[in-house]
């Protein structure tokens, strides 16, 4: 009130320098503005509460439907992921029953070394042996289901540390206990064997061992079985999950290799096939020689692979 009555004093100098009539009429028009001034409604609590509800809302569904700001993205360089069981993803297919702990490869160029044979311990590495065929424990994958077992071998009746001293008579093994049974993988008969290992039914892939590799008239195509593989990587070149590609690697893989010797070995560069049902092969690499079930020399791979990647 002091400022309108300051106002009300300073009547006649306003009319002055204004030009209007210091009447009445102006006296009332100085009083109505300040009564509206003074019932003019401050910013209270329970005027904002509708407007601050309203905006916590959104911020909320915004929590939901933007992406997290510094989540990692997946990049080339991630060439072998875990997924759960039945959903990995090769090119645009699904596998179904895929195995637990499985690894998929991404094409990419330059892939690191990778190995996924289980490593030696006290001078042996894990097995099986089947009337003379050798199964090296992988470690891809942690575990498959009954689904992808197939005929049964047997039963583990020689449980030793000194699997080479064991005979090619029977069943042995260094990992899996006596009396637990040995069967083939589904599909892949001569190539692969599962049985259980600390209560996980593990796969094993055909290897030499002992001076011991092919048995009979088999052949490369006998002990790898990759005839229904969907992507293939090679350690420091690249990886190819291009369908046709890789069926076309593979056949010139089984249908050229020549047979070296029986003993086998390790390098730092490895060959990854990863089949249809989520299971992957490894065979060591080692200049233009592949090395799982005895020594193969195939330059026509190599090529072929490199013209691939172009």
């Amino acid at each position: 009130m002091k400022n309108v009555e300051e106002r009300l004093r300073a009547l006649p100098e306003i009319a002055e320098s204004t030009g209007l009539q210091a009447d009445e009429q102006l006296k009332r028009k100085i009083l109505r503005s300040a009564e509206g001034a003074d019932r003019k409604p401050g910013l209270t609590f329970r005027r904002l509460a509708p407007a601050l509800c309203a905006l916590v809302v959104l911020i909320g569904a915004a929590a939901f439907t933007l992406p997290r700001l510094g989540a990692p993205r997946e990049t080339d360089a991630n060439l072998m992921n875990s997924y759960p069981a039945g959903q990995i993803v090769t090119g645009d297919k699904l596998a179904l029953d895929v195995p637990q702990g499985s690894i998929t490869i991404r094409t990419s160029r330059n892939p690191s070394y990778r190995s996924i044979w289980a490593p030696m311990s006290g001078g042996n590495f894990p097995l099986i042996g089947v009337n003379g065929r050798y199964y090296r424990l992988l470690t891809n994958p942690t575990s498959i289901s009954s689904s992808l077992l197939g005929q049964t071998l047997g039963t583990v009746d020689n449980f030793t540390s000194e699997p080479a001293l064991a005979g090619k008579n029977g069943i042995c093994s260094n990992t899996v206990a006596a009396g637990e049974t040995v069967y083939a993988v589904s599909g892949m008969n001569g190539a692969l064997a599962a049985a259980r290992v600390n209560g996980q039914m593990r796969v094993f892939q055909r290897v030499s061992f002992g001076d011991s590799a092919l048995m009979g008239s088999e052949k490369l195509a006998d002990t790898l079985k990759a005839s229904s593989a969907v992507a293939i990587e090679l350690s420091g070149v690249g990886a190819i999950s291009d369908a046709s590609a890789v069926q076309r690697l593979i056949n010139i893989l089984t249908s050229n290799a020549s047979f070296l010797r029986s003993s086998g070995g390790e390098t730092n560069q490895s060959l990854l096939i990863q089949l249809q049902s989520g299971l992957v092969l490894q065979m060591a690499v080692n200049g233009e020689r592949i090395i799982a079930c005895g020594t193969w020399a195939c330059p026509e791979f190599f090529d072929a692979f490199q013209e691939a990647m172009q």
